[in-house]
């Protein structure tokens, strides 16, 4: 695998009209890597891929990629492919006119490219049919087709496994692998860890609009993600984690607008009743299950820690 740096991100900030989508995002990544990008919805994962692509405005930092800065040379774009989440189409025209038009500007595409991407993901058969007609799950495939239509050197995926069956998640692996024995870079956004700790090398923890950890797969497995972490997912966790510390005597940690700590069943049910008598809305309560948000937990410094 090459070390020649494809993307540099540093200091990416973006500020629109007072509210942060991004807070001083840092990372870099090599040509031919793979990257997951883990965190809860809201948490800037969609952002960051947006700046990425220079479709949102940046208020401070850079983002380099093949050592020329987006802002001052942005013809470094057209090697840059994106599919978002929710997909968006024309929905009144075809799935081949929506191609067709998407693709216009480049010289590189034509029909016949267009037919083979439609029949690698299984559309061919609905080239002819209106976007308004197609299932979630079809325009799902349809953006993935799109972006894996030419060869790019960095390709951004936003939760490309949602909603997909287990088949097609398998498919669209094996196009991944495919691409990155060409040389292409990927980002993929999840908020399961689980779902893409096989086909990445690293991963990027987001939080609050910035990161909190970039971690390899191996440190990610060293994690003790078999430690239980009860939660309430609550309107103000900060007043409600000090409660859970002052009443139970609980080591405490923020996580969004959960709260944490360690407590058996019969502990939590009393901390719900507590928190509900302070008439504190709990949104829900339960123990922490995924293993991305374990690792978030382990991150996460004690609420007193966190105070200092």
């Amino acid at each position: 695998m090459s070390e020649n740096k494809i993307l540099e991100v540093k200091g990416l900030t973006v500020l629109i009209k007072d509210r942060f989508l991004l807070k001083n995002v840092n990372f870099s990544m090599n040509s031919g890597e793979c990257y997951g990008l883990i965190g809860e919805d809201k948490s800037g994962k969609t952002s960051l891929l947006k700046a990425i692509t220079g479709s949102l405005p940046i208020s401070s930092g850079n983002v380099i990629i093949e050592g020329k800065d987006i802002l001052q040379d942005n013809s470094v774009l057209k090697d840059v492919a994106i599919c978002l989440d929710p997909p968006m189409f024309f929905k009144y025209q075809s799935v081949y006119e929506n191609f067709k038009y998407l693709c216009s500007l480049n010289d590189n595409v034509n029909k016949e490219q267009i037919i083979k991407v439609l029949n690698k993901f299984n559309l061919a058969h609905k080239m002819k049919t209106k976007v308004w007609f197609l299932s979630y799950y079809e325009k799902k495939l349809m953006a993935l087709a799109l972006a894996f239509l030419t060869k790019t050197k960095l390709l951004l995926l936003d939760e490309p496994f949602k909603s997909l069956p287990p088949e097609s998640v398998d498919e669209i692996k094996a196009h991944i692998e495919e691409i990155r024995t060409q040389g292409t870079s990927i980002i993929i956004s999840s908020r399961n860890l689980e779902t893409i700790e096989d086909i990445c090398e690293k991963f990027i923890f987001m939080e609050n609009k910035g990161i909190r950890e970039v971690l390899t797969n191996n440190q990610c497995k060293k994690f003790d993600t078999n430690k239980t972490y009860a939660f309430l997912s609550v309107k103000y966790p900060h007043y409600t984690g000090k409660l859970v510390i002052d009443n139970f005597e609980l080591k405490v940690k923020l996580l969004g607008n959960k709260v944490l700590f360690e407590a058996d069943e019969d502990t939590v049910a009393d901390i719900v009743k507590f928190v509900t008598k302070k008439k504190i809305a709990i949104y829900k309560a339960g123990y922490l299950s995924k293993k991305s948000e374990k690792i978030f937990a382990n991150l996460a410094p004690y609420y007193k820690e966190d105070e200092s």
